[in-house]
Order: C-alpha cells, then structure tokens, then sequence
C-alpha cells in the first residue's frame, strides 16, 4: 500500500476535536473540526475547518500532487515532507515558510472510519506543545471540490 493508496482510503468528510496540550500535559484548548479530503488521479485535495468558539471558523485549503509514495505540496505559504510508515500510518513533516523556527511532526493512522493524529509541534527545536485529533468519518458525506484537477 502506498501513500497514495491510504489517501484514496481516507477521502470523505471528517469531524473531530483537536486538542491542544502543553509538553506537561496541562490542556491549553479544545475545538471541533470538520476535515474534506478527495484524491483524484494524483491530486489530493483537503479542506479544513477549524470550529474555535467565539470565532468565526478559520478555513484552509491544501493540495498535493501524489504519485505513489512521492507526495509534492502546491502550496505558497507551507511546506511539507510525507513519509509512509507501513501499510497504514503516514508521517507528515511541514511548517510554514513565515515561521521558519516552527516544525511539526504528525503521525496519522486511519482505520475505515475513525483516526487519529497527533501533532509534535517544535519550535527552535523544542517540543512546544502537542496536538491530539480524534475524527471520525461521515457516512455517506461528500467533500467539497474546490479544485478540479486537468481533464476531470
């Protein structure tokens, strides 16, 4: 199973609670979240929404191209590494061209429909706090097409 593979297996609409900790485990904040994801030929497509109380949901959207095991961002404002740790776990390394001190490591393990992820977020080199996902898939949802790939 590639990298690929797992991200065609992950498509559809995702909802979850991220939970932001501090490297002591002191709980820094919780909000919901509502995740799309769709890979079509070798464009994977993600939309996310984060549901913070108070605010306005805060939306971005990412796009890969993924061939394989080989996964390219097209993004101007991030940057990012994936890596496939067996048949089901893929490890993603990114951060933000802006805040060059920040990296974050997160490891993400899908089955049918509920995952995890959790964020390692570095800073200078530091564990600065952690982030735990918990989602589950939405039967039957459809993710937004944002982007139409070339001859779709």
């Amino acid at each position: 199973m590639t990298i690929a593979d797992i991200l065609r297996d992950m498509s559809g609409v995702w909802e979850g609670t991220y939970t932001v900790l501090a490297p002591d485990g002191t709980l820094l904040e919780r909000y919901p979240s509502r995740q799309e994801g769709r890979m079509e030929g070798t464009d994977w497509t993600e939309k996310v929404v984060y549901l913070r109380e108070g605010e306005e949901p805060a939306v971005r959207h990412y796009r890969a191209i993924v061939d394989g095991d080989s996964v390219e961002f097209v993004d101007t404002e991030m940057w990012g590494t994936t890596s496939r740790a067996g048949d089901q776990a893929i490890v993603f390394t990114f951060g933000w061209n802006d805040r060059p001190q920040e990296r974050i490591v997160e490891m993400s393990m899908p089955t049918a429909d509920y995952r995890t992820r959790l964020w390692q977020h570095f800073e200078d080199g530091r564990l600065s706090r952690l982030t735990v996902i918990e989602e589950r898939r939405v039967p039957g949802a459809e993710p937004e097409r944002w982007y139409v790939p070339a001859g779709a």
